[in-house]
């Protein structure tokens, strides 16, 4: 592969070859093949250096303001003379600082911060410095996670193994390649799914840092490697055999590395990490895992959380050993040191950990852990500072789902409405920690969710509940008065769900087939056969979806007839109850403040192509002839920031209709709206709509026309569902997937007038979808109408 890295090293010359003074981005430098700033390698070591300073003081912090000040290079008359090493190393120091801060930067760009770090590494390699291609391959690895997400990379599927991608990946990865950095440099890493393209940076890593002996950056991208595997493994559980056996490798070799670290915290921890990795993946070397365990003991002092997590991994490889006693008791020394810790972080992890090693006891220590994670909820990450793991992930989300495996499992007799009640409030605790998580508490208060009693005659309130091995829906109606449990015939688990989830998602988002018709007749009859009988024509159905449920278009759900369920009731969805309030009856004449950009804009974080029809939309928004709504200051053109903001503070604004580009990616602070001049944070966003709310009006719709998420990316329609109840609107309208311009302005067209004739918001969106439907147009298609979906208030 000599010829790829030949290539890069002519890339990376380009920024020396020229004279002139020129002050770049880095865009500009480390764009590849756009690599061709003229700039002196002393200019990029002082920004390299700066930048890494910036990061290790500022961690996660940096603004897309900062990074220009950061990283834009301003220097004199660079030499005209061939690249010389240094001037590689000071391009590779450069390009690895600017993609870390475009990385982690609020408004930055993993896509834009991967390309950075190719060129980076074509460069390191170039002068054979392996400790930096080592670090920069780890960077690239983190940054490559998350690009299913990017603005820029939207795809219609997954970013998962598929079944046909784990034979191949067994060639394609692996920590015994000759050379695993050459396939980072190859195009088609750029069209590997996330997965994928991450295990082949870390193996980079993991070659070039043991090269290097910088044990250190081994070790982090062996526990990288184990840690990714086993997400995969949950996503894509027709390949865990391989995904697992992948991890409990990797682990192995972990166990030689990690000793080897010179930071003696660092050493412990990623040891400690490693074990744990290791023992997740049901590794079947215990030998080796008893030997890290050995070596690991000495290393911890007196901390009770560091004494708690090794009696808790000893208690663990017991239970592999089959030695329950032994593993319990282990378990409860663990528990005991937790409860001594200032932040007892891990006391629900060993807790649930108990209960799978004393099943006799299960209810009573998952309660436990159950009532621990509810008292330090509030003392959580939001990631995990090594991994970069979702903490609620990690840490509450499974001892959510075994409260509520355990009190579905009490519920007998004339306990039922009782114990029915307690699996309801654990499920909407959970449903409510999620968006706390993603968004922050201050940001998203809760209010008081709506009881049975308070729902209308013609209101259905359903939590579809996804566990492991079955389906479970609770319901609630006025007449009820209470949660109803409905067990399902058919054993259908998560998984499944899962998958039928994503195919019909993509069926309908990319029109590529017809699988979404027998799969959306399957899903019906799991999720809404069951109630069926409670909805009809002037119903409202309130959904309360779980984890990949929130990426499912329910109003194209096929009953046995070929009816959809839009034709059988209005629908509204909600992440929890506590933000779906119903919402009051919206003014027969609303004010409507419709913000469209319609040109391409260049970003920081991205390149956004223009959106023909969204000028045309937005007039439509707006009910008036576009000349006129722009000088009423109701249709913003391509509009600015100042301009948004001054509309919302001009008067009342009962609903504000944003077509453009947006960003959902789970993150709240890497979540925003593209205006004509820059990106909009959501919760800046909210502050603007907060001054609507300061005359007293809410905002009592949210219409975000011409955003999309990825489908089949569960992380982006949190975003989504999210972004409403940030964003501080009573409800809002979204597009699952991105739908035509003739589609979506004549969906709009019946929504509005539907409004203004004084429906309630669902039932609005219904009847526009029913319009639809009936066209007998190519508007008919599923793929178009159903992408669009009501989050929140309803009435």
């Amino acid at each position: 592969m000599q010829h790829v890295y030949r290539l890069l090293a002519c890339a990376a010359a380009a920024p020396f070859a020229a004279t002139a003074v020129h002050a770049a981005t880095p865009q500009d430098i480390c764009s590849t093949p756009r690599a061709s700033a003229p700039v002196a390698p002393s200019g990029l070591e002082a920004a390299a250096t700066r930048a890494e300073a910036a990061l290790a003081q500022t961690r996660g912090q940096l603004t897309s303001s900062g990074l220009s000040e950061l990283l834009d290079v301003q220097d004199g008359e660079a030499d005209a003379a061939q690249a010389t090493p240094a001037a590689s190393l000071a391009l590779a120091r450069y390009c690895s600082a600017a993609g870390e801060a475009m990385r982690v930067a609020v408004l930055g760009s993993d896509q834009r911060a991967a390309s950075y770090f190719r060129t980076a590494l074509g460069a390191a390699t170039r002068v054979e410095d392996d400790a930096l291609a080592g670090r920069i391959a780890y960077r690239l690895a983190l940054s490559v996670t998350q690009t299913s997400a990017d603005p820029g990379t939207r795809s219609a599927r997954a970013q998962g193994v598929v079944p046909e991608m784990a034979q191949d990946l067994q060639g394609l990865t692996g920590l015994a390649r000759p050379d695993p950095c050459a396939d980072v440099f190859s195009p088609a890493f750029d069209s590997d799914s996330g997965w994928a393209s991450t295990r082949l940076s870390l193996d980079c890593s993991i070659n070039r840092a043991e090269a290097s002996k910088s044990w250190d950056i081994a070790s982090l991208a062996l526990l990288q490697v184990a840690r990714n595997a086993l997400r995969e493994a949950d996503r894509s559980p027709q390949s865990t055999g391989y995904l697992r056996e992948s991890a409990a490798e990797a682990t192995s070799r972990g166990f030689d590395t990690a000793p080897l670290i010179g930071e003696a915290a660092l050493r412990r921890d990623l040891l400690a990490r490693l074990v744990e990795a290791a023992l997740d993946a049901q590794s079947p070397d215990l030998a080796g895992i008893a030997r890290a365990l050995g070596q690991l003991a000495p290393m911890v002092g007196e901390d009770p959380t560091e004494k708690a997590r090794l009696r808790a991994l000893q208690g663990r490889l017991a239970a592999a050993r089959g030695d329950m006693p032994a593993a319990a008791g282990l378990m409860r020394e663990a528990i005991w040191y937790e409860s001594a810790s200032p932040q007892p972080l891990r006391l629900a992890d060993w807790h649930l950990l108990l209960a799978s090693f004393e099943p006799e006891r299960r209810d009573q220590h998952v309660m436990a852990a159950y009532n621990a994670i509810e008292t330090i909820r509030p003392l959580l990450p939001a990631y995990d500072p090594v991994t970069e793991e979702s903490m609620f992930k990690l840490r509450m989300e499974p001892v959510f789902r075994a409260a509520v495996v355990s009190q579905l499992g009490r519920v007998r007799g004339g306990d039922e409405p009782v114990q029915i009640a307690s699996v309801q409030r654990i499920v909407e605790s959970f449903r409510q920690a999620e968006i706390q998580s993603t968004f922050g508490r201050d940001c998203v208060p809760p209010r008081i969710p709506i009881e049975p009693a308070q729902l209308a005659e013609n209101e259905v309130l359903l939590y579809p509940i996804l566990l492991g091995d079955r389906v479970e829906l609770l319901v609630a109606t006025k007449q009820s008065g209470r949660y109803e449990r409905i067990e399902l015939d058919r054993q259908v688990g998560r998984e499944e769900v899962t998958n039928l989830v994503n195919r019909m998602t993509y069926s309908l988002g990319t029109s590529y087939d017809n699988d979404w018709a027998p799969v959306s007749r399957e899903l019906w009859s799991l999720l809404i056969e069951p109630i069926a009988s409670r909805l009809g024509p002037d119903s409202t159905l309130i959904i309360i979806p779980d984890g990949p449920l929130r990426l499912l278009p329910f109003a194209a759900l096929r009953d046995p007839q070929g009816k959809f369920l839009i034709q059988r009731t209005g629908l509204t969805v909600a992440p929890a109850l506590a933000y779906a309030q119903p919402g009051d009856a919206i003014r027969s004449d609303p004010r409507v403040v419709a913000a469209a950009v319609a040109k391409d804009v260049e970003l920081r974080a991205g390149f956004f192509p223009e959106l023909a029809g969204t000028i045309t939309e937005a007039t439509v928004a707006v009910g008036g002839e576009e000349r006129e709504a722009v000088q009423r200051g109701r249709l913003l053109e391509n509009f600015a920031r100042d301009e948004l903001a001054g509309a919302l503070r001009s008067g009342r604004v009962d609903i504000l209709h944003l077509a453009t580009h947006a960003a959902f990616n789970g993150r709240s602070e890497r979540s925003f709206i593209v205006a004509g001049d820059g990106a909009i944070l959501i919760s800046d966003l909210r502050a603007m709509i907060e001054a609507n709310r300061s005359r007293g009006d809410d905002l009592a719709i949210l219409v975000l026309s011409a955003c999309e998420t990825a489908v089949g990316d569960d992380q982006a329609s949190m975003g989504l569902a999210g972004t409403a109840v940030q964003a501080g609107a009573v409800s809002a309208v979204a597009s699952l997937w991105q739908v035509n311009d003739v589609g979506t302005v004549e969906l709009m067209k019946a929504f509005y007038a539907n409004l203004r004739a004084g429906m309630p918001r669902a039932a609005a969106l219904r009847a526009a979808q029913l319009s639809l439907i009936g066209s007998g147009t190519d508007n008919a298609d599923p793929g178009i109408w159903g992408a669009f979906t009501l989050l929140g208030g309803w009435r």
